[in-house]
């Protein structure tokens, strides 16, 4: 390092000496050989190759200019180089020039273009060297000059071959043309002319490869990017044959190069060869990701593989799938025999690639099928049906396993479905009708059905048919091949249907079916299909229709059984067929045994049928996920109608028309469409509409739709909804549509799409089309919510806008009811639940309106899906399915595999745990009648509680295994450290592991068990059609006799597993143990790896210390305890359990002891979480119990002398028994099972009690048993309120739920309103009553609690109830005595004010109100003295708020109520106040008194809200609650946004108050209130709403507030490390600036030099943020641009405008006056001496700047600064002379650095958008920089810029220019300073901008 530090030292010195000499002569210092020699004359050393080397780089960097640049010299200024060397020569004949090259790796080389390279090798050329080519190989090597090197390589790769050659240089090329010898001309060509290439350098790629590891890396990235689009060939075979693939971004540019030409490119013939040649393991792996990433490109990779002669070598990789598509392609192409090649394959791969083969053509079919079905674009090359032909036919020929056989039959079935042509593969067409169509035409359905009436009406024989189906099958006339298969394929189809045939036809057609089989007229696939249809059919009973169908076909073809003796097994097999036809069964039994004794080999094409038909499991599947969505048909489709794609011209014009329509040209342009849309073009303009329109472009749907109705084609409608459809079906079952938000975009915008196409114009969606309902079920089953609840709601939010689908539609009310309860019961993420409130506000429904329905919650089970995919993929799996409504048959192929099924065994999962056999010891209480009447009903217990075990064993046991097995482990081994007895750790291991675990098991299990069982049994017990009073007592009582039993189950498999565990945690401690005893007997024993832990304790206790000689007996107690811990007494059944179950412990004596020894009549110890628990009853003694406490209660009130329920005695034994009550529920298993059933009880009770004291009695029982548990009191609240039930009417009692508040108000008014309106007399009779009880009679309610219903009594016509009519008569006198008392009673004045305030709470949150009411209570209000009085109005207001505000302060949240539930009372003074405000005037036509008076009225509001909110923060101080007063400001804007239309007159001046408020709240005077304050002044309603005023009347308002902002922030921000408060908010006072220059830019420009006064110099992104502002109608001009002509800027002249007042700090002492004067006249002179006295603050003020203290006052610094420039500017002064400039250049030469950067920070802060002050601004700072002598200044003026640059974007524009002009501008020769050079990073980064000025 001290030799490699000399070397520079000593190569800057010599530099600083022959290098500074040549700079100083400048350019004609080498303009003659003399005039050199003269200068070198003086140089006292000799010249070395590092001297020459030196002065070459300096000239190649200092070509054009003296600063090192290289740009805008004059022409003619250059070095000349020639004469340089030549003197060289000269002075240095043994310089070695190669060397010289060498040494260009020092400090400053830098190669900035192509001449600064041409005078590098200029100089070569002119050396004795000359002739030589240039070494260009020399920069190929490892440099200390990485940038540098770069650079010389960047300009090489871009010289001329004329100049240099780096191919010449180099040892290895990319390419030789030698490598393409056996090409085409035309890729010989090609190679030729890239041999030439300078990039054709295999050394130049791992040089640049090797520094892309280096610091350089950004330098590196852009000359690949050049070298890429100068040559991306040689570059991506640079890149591939380098030493290896090192950096992520040499992969990212092979991959992108691989992607073009795999894709097809002019030169992929040359580049894939040579990839061949150098890498075919790349080459391989790239084709088959390529193949992996998109199938479809399988045509592709053919074509590349069969122009490079590859396709023999492709054909033979793996895996299999792969080479199979590709071989089937190439069959296709007649490039291969597919047929041959297939049998070669598995002969040499057997099983293994037929297997292959299978799952290939089953995943082929299916795709195909789903195609179809879709009408969608093909995801993989489709197979043509003689391709398929040739698979099932060699594979029908080969030899493979039973389960390959068996899933061959499926793939042949599938196959035919799909292809009904396969049915004829014996015969070949002339015209390849086979290969090119895979359905029938309509003529040949026509002849074929023609031929089957022939034989049914009997004008043609069977034999007859036979004979015809023969000609056909032989016939090479496609036309009659297409009619055999097509008769083939009918008859099959119509298997399912033969049941339903009459007995005539059914017989003629089980002659035909086989004869057919008889004839030879079926084979391969359709004769196994034809004989599984007779096996299949002979399975029926005997006497039936199919039974006899399958007799009488077998017939026809017996004496061709003795070919398939297996399917003569099969039919022996079959009981019925011996029984009906013993004949027959004696001749298949004689086939067989013939056919065995023959041992004839199978005919080809022999189906075969192996004797335990099976489903394999390994089946892969493809159930869809959402089954309750399909695309429905065409309705009016046109049969003849052929769609095929237009011509490319016509879709050209087409795309052409969408690209360019939008509504002003909406007509013409749908005009010219429906002009060249043709009818058969439907189909693909449908899909292009859907898929690339509509699916990504969510802002065009209703120009769409305004497209699609004025081409008003009911077709095309049709077909865009079919699309619709489809693409909705596809992303529903894409499993990425689960990862990827992009796909649930799309998935989301075709929602919307489908909604406006249907729903928004009054159409259904059908529910054949989509189930929504059962979509979204699916969709919680399947767990992709994600997917289906966003879509759902994009297709409902139209709703709103039907006429027919708005609420309250029942369809739509119901699916809303399913999302309200996916929403309360299904744990959605947030952004779900948003989407579902979205949803309701959009449709203008409250979403605690909406009753969730309770699908969820009833226990309903997820389908279990189907196994098998090929059955699925087709859906036709059942043999008896009915015909479609499309009037389709079912699938033969698909009755076949049911068939299957049905003897088939399918295998289920291994089970995780072993559990016993329950049955013997569940207990059946006999007081359950179920039990006895209903035997079955045990076997549905046993199934709820094994299914209940097996819901929760695993999660348990693994759990309470593995902290048990811990545990144990650490404290043992600690323990037994010294204990060399292995089978004592063992022992007392498996103790305390097995009571850990069984403990843990019992706490964590116990309760989830019960409910799991209680919902299990009540699920099943409701399945099976029990009452639900009888299932709720049986599963009460079930669940509490045998919790015990099943938590012991647990229990036990918990113990036994932790047993095992314990063993292999402690395997070595064991072995260990076993060792040292076996090796080293008598000595003692220590684990070193216990003692070796720093954490083991060294100084315990003499009790607890470890003994060499083992732990003592007391020690070991500890453990040995464990086994005696007792537990609760077990169950019968429990012991009974023990006993039938041994574990495996490693001790049979201590077998299940240890939890459960001799403990039956013990009580529970001190086991966790059952300490102190009284043994549990069961639920059966719990009812009994309850029963006996009712009828005390029963007796005690009739015997009880006392009117109400308060005068009992504290201990009366009724308030005795009414406390056991609930005790006796919480003693239950399950308590709120228990607390159900009593509330239920007392409540029947209740409505009969006759007395006060019962009623109250059973009301107050019923309160305690609502304290259970709130799922009671809901429940209790439902049953009192909701149930229609004509015993609830009763008075009293209801009057007395009322009171204990178990009835609330709200909800009962609602209740009673629909009764009344009913028309039910006796309801209209008990409201009445009841009204009349609860408001006049008890005083518990107002008439304003019952507003619902008393409306609806004042609705009632004719005849009026009497009752009704003494109520109305009674409110109307109380309504006028409260009104006497009011106006009488003035000492009561602030009561009644809070009474006026909670009846505007209680009418604005009633259900009901509405603002009409509102508006009626509000006009009363304002009419009355309590608004019309000022200090009444002041109170009013005073009281309103402060009873919002306490409301707040002192709620206490309840669960199960809403968070916002505090804040009500504010939304409602809100509410009033903007109320009152919207009020018209009483009469008075003057407009403009009436808004004074309501501003007046609004400020007035405001001022009460901020004494009452300085009261708050005076008082609580540090513990002051911004959060009510933030609501209350939020409400009073969102209410006024909502009704800002009813108050725009006055709406500014609103504001205007509520920015004066704000104002006088600023945190300076509130801190406690500051991020309250901020979110206010930064709400959406407020600072867009002042900021968009007319005429920027509200930009003062919001300036004067931003500006408390800054002053706020400034004291906080002179700390280093900023608290985590003050970082919070200065980002959120920048995300307030950004949100101001994004959409206000304008204010900023304004405003900019007031905000600048404030923002501390600290804060240099904040003051970036608002000085980068420009007025949004101007484009900025590019600051990078080169030759960029500031001066000619059109904007350049004009003067910003300016709002801020600069004047205002210069008036103070007449000092503007003197500026004035001395701007005009240079007098006096002593003016600028005085300056800086001026612009100091006064020490005596201490005053402080910037948090920090500062000699100088900078906003009257900054105010001087730019009222001159200013005066300047006006008065057309030029920049370097006049008054101001004079002043400028005192004070930088006077002012100390703290001044003078002051100063020059406020020159630098008006550098902003391109006007006239920027211009101005940025000439007097360069020329501040050019002027000055003093490098200090330089470097001052250079800092002040630099700081504004380094931060983070934005910077702005006028401070770009102007740092670029001066490093840019010789003039200031800005590089020769000693200040750009002082530090690396600024080195570095001075480099950085050159080289992006120049382009390099």
């Amino acid at each position: 390092m001290a030799e490699s530090s000399e070397r520079n030292d000593d190569v800057n010195a010599r530099e600083s000496v022959i290098s500074k000499k040549m700079l100083e002569a400048g350019y004609e210092c080498c303009s003659t050989p003399d005039s050199l020699r003269e200068l070198l004359a003086n140089i006292d050393q000799i010249i070395e190759e590092r001297d020459v080397a030196v002065a070459i780089g300096c000239m190649a960097r200092t070509y054009t200019n003296m600063s090192g640049i290289g740009n805008g010299s004059p022409a003619g200024s250059n070095w000349n180089v020639e004469n340089f060397v030549t003197v060289m020569v000269e002075l240095a004949p043994a310089l070695d020039w190669q060397k010289v090259i060498e040494c260009l790796d020092y400090a400053h080389f830098f190669v900035y273009d192509a001449k600064g390279l041409d005078i590098i090798v200029r100089a070569w050329k002119h050396s004795p060297k000359g002739k030589d080519i240039f070494p260009a190989n020399k920069f190929f090597g490892k440099w200390r000059n990485l940038k540098g090197q770069l650079s010389a390589l960047y300009q090489m790769a871009n010289a001329s071959t004329d100049t240099l050659s780096l191919v010449a240089c180099s040892e290895r090329k990319v390419i030789e043309v030698d490598d393409f010898s056996t090409s085409g001309s035309h890729v010989r060509a090609q190679a030729t002319q890239l041999y030439n290439e300078q990039l054709n350098s295999l050394d130049l790629f791992e040089c640049v490869l090797d520094l892309s590891e280096t610091v350089v890396v950004d330098d590196v990235k852009v000359f690949v990017e050049m070298m890429v689009n100068k040559s991306p060939e040689l570059v991506f075979l640079g890149f591939i044959q380098a030493k290896n693939v090192k950096t992520v971004y040499q992969k990212d540019i092979l991959g992108r190069l691989l992607l073009v030409y795999l894709n097809g490119n002019a030169n992929s013939p040359l580049v894939l060869k040579k990839l061949w040649q150098v890498n075919p393991d790349f080459f391989v792996k790239s084709i088959l990701e390529m193949y992996s990433s998109n199938a479809t490109s399988l045509s592709r990779i053919l074509d590349i593989t069969h122009e490079l002669k590859l396709l023999a070598r492709m054909l033979d990789i793996q895996p299999f799938f792969f080479s199979i598509d590709l071989a089937s392609l190439a069959s296709r192409r007649e490039f291969l025999n597919l047929e041959k090649w297939l049998q070669e394959k598995i002969t040499e791969h057997k099983d293994v690639f037929f297997r292959v083969c299978l799952e290939f053509l089953s995943q082929k079919v299916a795709a195909e099928a789903s195609r179809q079905d879709a009408n969608a674009t093909p995801s993989s090359v489709p197979l043509a049906p003689d391709v398929i032909a040739i698979f099932l036919k060699v594979l029908s020929d080969s030899t493979t396993s039973p389960e390959n056989s068996e899933l061959l039959k499926e793939v042949q079935a599938v196959c035919l479905q799909t292809y009904p042509k396969l049915m004829n593969l014996r015969a070949t067409s002339d015209n390849g009708s086979v290969a090119g169509e895979i359905s029938f035409k309509p003529d040949v359905e026509e002849e074929a059905n023609s031929y089957y009436e022939q034989i049914y009406s009997g004008s043609m024989s069977i034999e007859q048919m036979v004979e015809r189906l023969k000609q056909f099958s032989q016939s090479k006339v496609a036309r009659e091949q297409d009619i055999f298969a097509c008769m083939i394929h009918n008859l099959f189809d119509e298997y399912h249907f033969f049941p339903k045939y009459p007995d005539k036809e059914l017989s003629i057609t089980s002659v035909l079916f086989g004869q057919l089989v008889q004839n030879h007229l079926v084979s391969y696939v359709p004769l196994g299909i034809a004989l599984r249809c007779v096996l299949d059919a002979l399975r029926n009973p005997v006497g039936s229709k199919m039974f006899s169908f399958g007799l009488q076909a077998l017939a026809q073809f017996q004496s061709r059984l003795p070919e398939w003796p297996q399917y003569c097994v099969h039919l022996l097999q079959i009981p019925q067929l011996q029984q009906a036809n013993p004949d027959l069964a004696r001749f298949i039994n004689s086939s067989l045994q013939t056919a065995q004794l023959q041992q004839s080999e199978d005919i080809p094409g022999q189906p075969s049928f192996p004797q335990q038909p099976k489903i394999e499991a390994t089946l892969p599947t493809n159930h869809p996920a959402f089954t309750a969505i399909s695309v429905p048909d065409l309705l009016t489709a046109d049969e003849d109608t052929i769609y095929e794609p237009p011509a490319e011209k016509i879709q050209d014009k087409i795309l052409f028309i969408i690209n360019n329509i939008a509504r002003n040209n909406l007509e013409e342009k749908t005009a010219e469409l429906i002009k060249l849309l043709d009818k058969t073009a439907y189909q693909w303009f449908s899909n292009y509409l859907v898929v690339k329109r509509v699916s990504q472009e969510p802002n065009y749907h209703e120009l769409y739709l305004l497209v699609m109705d004025t081409v008003n084609s009911r077709l095309l409608y049709q077909h865009v909804l079919r699309e619709t459809y489809a693409n909705i079906q596809i992303l529903l079952n894409s499993e990425k549509t689960i990862t990827s938000s992009t796909e649930r975009s799309l998935l989301k915008n075709l929602g919307s799409w489908l909604g406006g196409l249907t729903l928004a114009r009054n159409k259904p969606i059908r529910h054949k089309s989509i189930a929504f309902k059962d979509l979204l079920l699916e969709g919680y089953d399947s767990n992709r919510l994600i997917v289906v609840i966003p879509f759902v709601c994009k297709v409902l939010e139209h709703c709103g806008k039907s006429a027919v689908f708005k609420p309250p539609n029942p369809w739509l009310m119901a699916i809303l009811k399913l999302l309200v309860e996916l929403y309360q019961f299904a744990e959605l993420k947030l952004n779900l639940r948003f989407e579902i409130e979205v949803l309701c506000k959009g449709l203008s429904i409250e979403l605690e309106d909406i009753e969730a329905t309770s699908i969820l919650k009833s226990g309903r089970r997820k389908p279990q899906p189907n196994k098998n995919v090929l059955l699925e993929a087709f859906g036709r799996a059942s043999a008896e399915a009915p015909m479609d409504t499309t009037g389709k048959s079912p699938d033969p192929a698909a009755m076949l595999q049911a068939s299957v099924l049905e003897t088939g065994a399918v295998t289920s999962g291994e089970e995780l745990v072993s559990l016993p056999n329950l049955a013997p010891y569940i207990v059946f209480n006999p007081q359950i009648i179920l039990y006895s009447t209903q035997p079955a009903a045990k076997r549905w217990v046993l199934q709820a509680i094994t299914q209940s075990i097996r819901e929760i064993i695993e999660p348990v046991v693994e759990r309470s295994v593995a902290i048990a097995a811990v545990s144990t482990r650490e404290l043992v081994t600690k323990d037994f450290a010294v204990e060399s007895d292995e089978n004592k750790m063992c022992n007392a291991a498996h103790l305390m592991a097995q009571n850990l675990a069984g403990s843990l098991a019992m706490v964590t299990c116990k309760e989830p068990l019960r409910l799991s069982m209680a919902t299990n049994l009540r699920a099943i017990f409701m399945s099976n059609g029990l009452t639900d009073a009888m299932a709720e007592q049986a599963v009460l009582i079930t669940v509490s006799d045998n919790l015990d039993l099943v938590c012991a189950v647990i229990e036990k498999v918990a113990m036994e597993k932790v047993t095992i565990e314990i063993d292999d945690l402690l395997m070595n401690a064991y072995a260990s143990r076993k060792k040292h005893r076996e090796q080293t007997p008598g000595q003692a024993y220590f684990d070193m790896d216990i003692f070796a832990m720093s954490r083991y304790p060294a100084s315990l206790p003499e009790p607890l210390r470890a003994k060499p000689s083992g732990l003592q007996p007391a020690q070991l107690r500890v453990y040995e305890d464990f086994a005696r811990i007792s537990r609760t007494a077990p169950h019968a059944g429990v012991q009974a359990l023990e006993s039938e179950r041994t574990p495996q412990m490693s001790r049979p004596e201590a077998a299940f002891s240890y939890g459960y020894n001799n403990t039956a009549q013990q009580p529970m110890a001190g086991n966790a979480g059952y300490e102190n628990a009284p043994a549990q009853a069961t639920a059966h003694q719990i009812l009994e119990r309850f029963t006996q406490y009712l009828a005390e209660l029963e007796k005690l009130a009739n015997h009880t002398n006392v009117s109400n329920f308060a005068a009992l005695s504290p201990m009366h034994d009724i308030r005795m028994i009414i406390r056991q009550v609930p005790m006796l529920a919480l003693s239950s298993f399950d308590k709120v099972e228990a607390a159900r059933a009593f509330a239920q009880k007392v409540v029947s009770l209740l409505y009969k009690a006759e007395t006060q004291l019962a009623r109250e009695m059973y009301v107050v029982l019923l309160e305690r048993l609502c304290e259970v548990s709130p799922n009671v009191g809901t429940l209790v609240t439902y049953w009192l309120t909701h149930v229609d039930d004509e015993r609830k009417y009763n008075v009293p009692v209801t009057v007395a739920l009322i009171k204990a508040g178990l009835i609330n108000l709200a909800e009962q008014d609602q209740e009673l309103g629909l009764l009344i309106d009913s028309g039910r007399a006796s309801a209209i009779d008990f409201t009445a009553m009841l009204l009349h009880a609860c408001i006049f009679d008890e005083h518990i309610a107002t008439p304003q609690d019952f507003f619902i219903s008393l409306e609806a009594l004042g609705r009632l016509r004719g005849k009026v109830p009497e009752s009704v009519l003494v109520l109305m008569d009674d409110i109307r006198g109380n309504v006028q005595h409260q009104s006497n008392d009011m106006q009488n009673e003035e000492a009561g004045l602030r009561e009644q004010l809070q009474y006026l305030f909670a009846e505007w709470v209680r009418l604005y949150q009633h259900p009901s109100t509405t603002e009409k009411a509102q508006t009626a209570f509000l006009t009363q209000l304002s009419q009355q003295n309590v608004l019309k009085a000022e200090d009444m109005s002041s109170l009013f207001f005073r009281v309103c708020i402060e009873t919002s505000i306490d409301r707040v302060i002192k709620y206490k949240q309840i669960p199960g109520q809403t968070p916002g539930a505090a804040y009500q009372v504010i939304d409602a003074f809100s509410k009033l106040v903007v109320g009152l405000v919207k009020l018209p005037a009483d009469g008075n036509n003057n407009t403009s008194s009436n808004n004074i008076a309501k501003v007046s009225q609004f400020s007035k509001v405001l001022s009460v809200i901020v004494l009452i909110l300085a009261q708050h923060h005076e008082q609580n101080r540090r513990q002051f609650n911004q959060r009510p007063f933030l609501r209350l400001f939020t409400c009073l804007l969102s209410d006024l946004h909502s009704s800002e239309q009813q108050l725009q007159s006055v709406y500014l001046p609103i504001l205007t108050a509520l920015s004066n408020t704000f104002h006088t709240l600023q945190p300076s005077y509130f801190p406690g209130f500051t991020f309250a304050w901020l979110q206010l002044i930064s709400h959406r309603l407020f600072m867009p709403k002042l900021l968009l005023t007319e005429n920027q009347k509200g930009w003062s308002a919001f300036q004067r507030l931003l500006i408390c902002l800054f002053q706020f922030l400034v004291p906080f921000l002179r700390d280093v490390e900023l608290r985590d408060t003050t970082r919070m908010l200065y980002r959120g006072t920048l995300r307030i600036l950004l949100v101001l220059l994004h959409d206000f830019p304008e204010f900023l420009c304004d405003y900019h030099f007031s905000f600048c006064d404030v923002i501390p110099s600290s804060c240099i992104q904040l003051r970036n943020l608002i000085l980068s502002a420009f007025p949004r109608n101007m484009r900025l001009p590019d600051p990078f641009t080169p030759n960029l002509k500031v001066d000619l800027l059109p904007e350049i002249n004009q003067a910003p405008r300016i709002l801020s007042d600069y004047v205002n700090p210069l008036l103070a002492g007449n000092f503007k006056q003197e500026i004035d004067e001395f701007l005009e006249s240079h007098s006096p002179k002593g003016f600028t001496a005085d300056l800086p006295e001026h612009l100091e603050l006064d020490p005596s003020q201490n005053e402080m700047y910037n948090g920090a203290p500062s000699k100088y006052n900078v906003p009257k610094m900054n105010a001087l600064v730019f009222y001159v420039g200013v005066t300047g500017i006006t008065r057309g002064i030029p920049v370097n002379q006049g008054a101001p400039m004079e002043i400028y250049k005192y004070l930088l030469e006077k002012l100390d650095p703290e001044g003078r950067y002051v100063f020059l920070s406020a020159i630098a802060n008006q550098l902003r958008y391109p006007n006239s002050h920027t211009h101005y601004f940025s000439c007097v700072l360069l020329y501040l920089f050019a002027e000055s002598d003093k490098e200090f200044v330089k470097e001052q003026i250079t800092r002040v810029l630099l700081e504004r640059l380094i931060v983070n974007r934005p910077h702005p524009w006028g401070l770009l220019i102007t740092f670029i002009e001066l490093i840019k501008n010789p003039r200031y020769n800005f590089w020769n300073h000693a200040f750009t050079r002082c530090a690396t990073d600024i080195e570095r980064l001075f480099e950085s901008v050159s080289r992006s000025i120049n382009q390099i």
